[in-house]
């Protein structure tokens, strides 16, 4: 079920009920004692389009177009179709949650507690999209300045109601994880932030998500395998 209904669930509210009890006091001891730090990187840079590939700093990213016949009136998409073929604008960013959080796994780990090893890696990786999320609300609206979303509320946030995307390399929109490499390249985030790839493109610190933002009002996500 869903939050908070699962609370009062008949079947499953009080198993529902101790372990959101149980994670929001190992919240609050992971902020009362600082034991994540989160950080960011992210940039914005001139860029244009040709057919599914978009240049960036002399990169090239290529978005592949949808595949399955949508009909005569209906467009495949391809993320690329987003950013002008003349000079146009995208956002890159990488950001983590999970700094501190080998120094809590070996300790659970030296106790022998795999349930709070699951807990604070959950609690991690929900810090990590949080802040993916308000990252992204700060460029929209301050850093990149194309919203004002004065009366935005926290169901718009949820349900994705704002201009832009922010797909990240895995996505069905952009399935290939190798595009990381060019993001890292470009934002130097091993560097600046402490986030690496390993040899198949995983993030270290696991809680971590990176990705492009895009600001063109019509722009949404989608799968290329399907409609």
């Amino acid at each position: 079920g869903k939050f908070p209904n699962i609370l009062t669930n008949e079947k499953y509210g009080e198993q529902a009920k101790l372990l959101y009890n149980d994670a929001k006091k190992m919240l609050d001891d992971v902020i009362i004692k600082k034991q994540l730090t989160a950080d960011a990187v992210f940039g914005i840079y001139p860029a244009n389009s040709k057919n599914e590939s978009v240049n960036v700093e002399g990169y090239e990213f290529y978005f592949p177009r949808q595949l399955v016949d949508k009909g005569p009136d209906k467009i495949n998409y391809s993320l690329a179709d987003f950013i002008s073929v003349d000079r146009d604008w995208i956002g890159m960013f990488a950001v983590t949650a999970g700094k501190g959080i080998e120094s809590l796994v070996a300790k659970y780990e030296k106790e022998q507690d795999d349930y709070k090893i699951i807990m604070i890696k959950a609690i991690a990786d929900r810090l990590a999209e949080a802040f993916a999320e308000k990252l992204h609300q700060m460029i929209r609206v301050d850093y990149w300045g194309y919203s004002s979303e004065k009366d935005i509320t926290i169901n718009d946030l949820i349900k994705e109601s704002y201009a832009g995307i922010r797909p990240a390399p895995g996505y069905p929109a952009c399935p290939d994880h190798s595009e990381k490499d060019k993001i890292w390249e470009i934002l130097d985030v091993e560097n600046e932030v402490g986030i690496i790839l390993t040899e198949s493109r995983a993030m270290y610190p696991a809680a971590s998500v990176s990705g492009w933002y895009f600001s063109h009002p019509e722009s949404v996500y989608f799968s290329v395998l399907n409609n």
